[in-house]
């Protein structure tokens, strides 16, 4: 089966090194590609190669439908087991999964499979208790020899650090007495610079908006670098007028804009936030979101029926639409992950 589409050449090289690192050892091995720089591309070539079961993990129901539409484009037919796409097909050589859905069915997949590709896999804990973790541990029950490859922007996790032990071009990450890492290996990187200076990504320019008016130095981070949205609350509620001079701030520079997304601190700042942008054009996307109405603001805001897009935590990872050009960051955050993940939706 010939491929519907030609790899760029460092997507190519991606596959190559993962091909060359498999076929001499077992450990544990990570890609790191920006966001934009499709990564579902490099999935589905491995998946098109393999000769074996192969199971492919990410945590949300889009990356799953991603993932699986990119293989299935190449002619091929693979299974989807998500719950949250009311399909748990697991009898094809290449499965696409959420890996809650995988951890809550165990049973389910006592076969042999030959990988697992973890996609967004900086969210893979050292933790054997994790739904990750437990998954790996029963396939290597079956299969000793299983090979784990991870692929992510953002290669590090704020309480661990560096989320692999050795780079392939010699540097070694962390100390022998740290915990240990979830992947032994990262065999690939691709450096942002070299999409935008390639014309691949957008080069972002940074506007200094009224938003350094928020003074969240005095709050408390927990080990994630994060604040208790309490907390975040009490603080904005002290600064509504300033949250309005943003959003206007913000409505001026899209005048000549096509797609804007606006992070939100909290459910409360993000109901603030969307009163004062023209209703017809927002939508309010958070966790409690129902998901047939969230689908439907995904839909109509990738079609440009509407401009404005906002949202708490939902949106980071997992989500594409190649007409965002302005994001507005209303959140703080010391995790250089999720920042990157959010930016990355612009580039």
């Amino acid at each position: 089966m010939n491929a519907p589409f030609t790899l760029r050449p460092y997507q190519q090289e991606a596959v190559d090194a993962t091909l060359n690192h498999f076929r001499k050892s077992d450990e544990s091995a990570v890609i790191v590609l920006p966001t934009g720089a499709g990564k579902s591309l490099v999935i589905a070539e491995l998946a098109r190669l393999a000769r074996r079961k192969i199971l492919v993990l990410t945590h949300v129901k889009e990356l799953v439908e991603q993932n699986h539409a990119k293989y299935q484009s190449y002619g091929l037919s693979g299974g989807i087991f998500a719950a949250g796409l009311k399909r748990k097909e697991n009898h094809h050589q290449v499965t696409f999964a959420s890996v809650q859905s995988v951890a809550a069915n165990l049973d389910q997949f006592r076969d042999e499979y030959s990988l697992v590709i973890i996609d967004e896999c900086h969210r893979v804990s050292g933790e054997e208790a994790s739904q990750y973790q437990r998954i790996i541990e029963l396939l290597r029950q079956q299969n000793d020899s299983l090979k784990v490859l991870g692929l992510t922007a953002t290669p590090y996790r704020l309480a661990m650090g560096w989320i692999y032990r050795y780079h392939y071009r010699g540097f070694v990450r962390g100390s022998d007495d740290e915990q240990d890492k979830p992947f032994r290996h990262c065999i690939y990187e691709l450096p942002l610079s070299y999409m935008i200076n390639r014309g691949y990504l957008t080069r972002p320019e940074l506007v200094n908006a009224a938003v350094a008016q928020y003074d969240f130095s005095t709050l408390t981070q927990d080990r994630f670098g994060e604040y208790a949205e309490k907390d975040v609350n009490q603080l904005l509620s002290k600064h509504q007028r300033v949250t309005r001079a943003i959003i206007e701030q913000v409505m001026e520079m899209a005048a000549e804009r096509q797609g804007v997304m606006i992070f939100a601190a909290t459910v409360d700042h993000a109901r603030e936030i969307t009163g004062y942008l023209p209703a017809p054009e927002t939508a309010l996307v958070t966790g409690a979101t129902d998901q047939k109405a969230r689908a439907s603001m995904i839909r109509r805001f990738k079609q440009r029926q509407l401009k404005y897009l906002v949202n708490v935590s939902v949106l980071t990872t997992g989500f594409d639409a190649p007409h965002v050009d302005l994001i507005a960051i209303l959140r703080p955050t010391q995790s250089v992950s999720l920042y990157q993940q959010m930016v990355g939706r612009g580039l």
